[in-house]
C-alpha cells in the first residue's frame, strides 16, 4: 500500500511560522516554538490508534462507498450507499446520509464528530471542483461529479481532502487550546480568537500539504480493494492505519529542529 517514503514534502510555510501568525499571545521566539511543538505532539497523539475508532471508520467508509463501482452490499463498516448518475443526489442529500450513517456507528463522540465533518467537507470540496469543470461543458455538475468519483484518481483526491480537513480541525483546536493557556487578559483572549479565525487559510493550506502523503498509496488500495466490491472492515481499518501513520510521520518531521 505504498509504504515507501518519498522524501520531504514541500511546504509553503513551516508550522512554526503558521503558529507565529495565529498566536499573538505567544511570549517571544521560545513561546512560539513551544506552542508549535505542543500542537504537533497533541495531534500526533490523537492519531495513534485513531484508525480503530468506529466513527472514523464509518465516515471514511461512507466516502469509499460513494467512490465504489460495485453494487451496494452489506459489509458492516462500509456504508450501504449506492450513488449513481440516475439518482443525481444533491450535496445536502449525500451529507444527510453521511450523518445518519456515522451517528449510527459512532465510537468516540469526539472522533465521530471530527470525522463526520471532515467527510462532509471532502464531499463539498469534490462537488465544487467538479462543478467548475462541468460548467466549461454546460453539463450538470452533480451528474458529472459522482460519476467521475468512481475512479482511482478521484478517490485519491477525495481521500486527501478527508485527511486534510481532519488534520486541519485538530490543528486549529490544539493551537487554540495551547495558546489559551498563555492568555492573561480579556483583550488577549479576544485577540487570540480573532487571530485564529483570520488565519484559518494558513492552517488549511498546511493541513492540505501534509495530507498529500496519503495520495501515494490511495490509488493502489482503491484498485485492489474497491473496484470489484466494498472492502471489509479489516481492510478499511488497515488503510486508515497506514494513512494516519503517514500523517504522524509528517507531523513528526515537521516538529524536528
Amino acid at each position: 500500500m505504498g509504504h515507501e517514503r518519498v522524501g520531504a514534502l514541500p511546504r509553503s510555510r513551516r508550522w512554526r511560522d503558521v503558529v507565529a501568525a495565529i498566536a499573538p499571545v505567544a511570549r517571544g521566539e521560545a513561546g512560539v516554538e513551544r506552542l508549535a511543538q505542543d500542537t504537533l505532539r497533541n495531534v500526533r497523539n490523537r492519531y495513534d490508534g485513531i484508525h480503530r475508532d468506529a466513527g472514523v471508520q464509518a465516515a471514511f467508509g461512507f466516502l469509499v462507498s460513494v467512490a465504489a463501482k460495485a453494487p451496494s452490499v452489506d459489509r458492516g463498516g462500509v456504508a450501504n450507499v449506492d450513488i449513481r448518475r440516475a439518482e443525481n443526489p444533491s450535496v445536502l442529500e449525500i451529507v444527510g446520509r453521511l450523518q445518519t450513517w456515522v451517528r449510527s456507528h459512532a465510537g468516540s463522540p469526539e472522533y465521530a464528530a471530527i470525522a463526520e465533518k471532515a467527510a462532509a467537507d471532502a464531499i463539498a470540496a469534490w462537488t465544487r471542483t467538479e462543478a467548475r469543470q462541468a460548467s466549461l461543458f454546460a453539463v450538470s455538475s452533480r451528474d458529472v461529479a459522482w460519476h467521475r468519483a468512481m475512479t482511482a484518481p478521484a478517490f485519491c483526491e477525495i481521500a486527501r481532502a478527508f485527511f486534510a480537513k481532519f488534520t486541519e480541525r485538530y490543528l486549529v483546536y490544539f493551537v487554540g487550546r495551547e495558546a489559551a493557556a498563555e492568555v492573561r487578559t480579556v483583550e488577549e483572549r479576544r485577540a487570540l480568537d480573532q487571530a485564529v479565525a483570520s488565519h484559518l487559510d494558513l492552517v488549511s493550506r498546511h493541513a492540505f500539504e501534509t495530507a498529500k502523503i496519503t495520495q501515494s498509496f490511495a490509488a493502489g488500495w482503491y484498485n485492489s480493494h474497491v473496484v470489484r466490491g466494498r472492502p471489509s472492515n479489516r481492510e478499511l481499518e488497515a488503510f486508515l492505519g497506514v494513512a494516519f501513520g503517514k500523517l504522524r510521520e509528517e507531523l513528526l518531521r515537521e516538529a524536528a529542529p
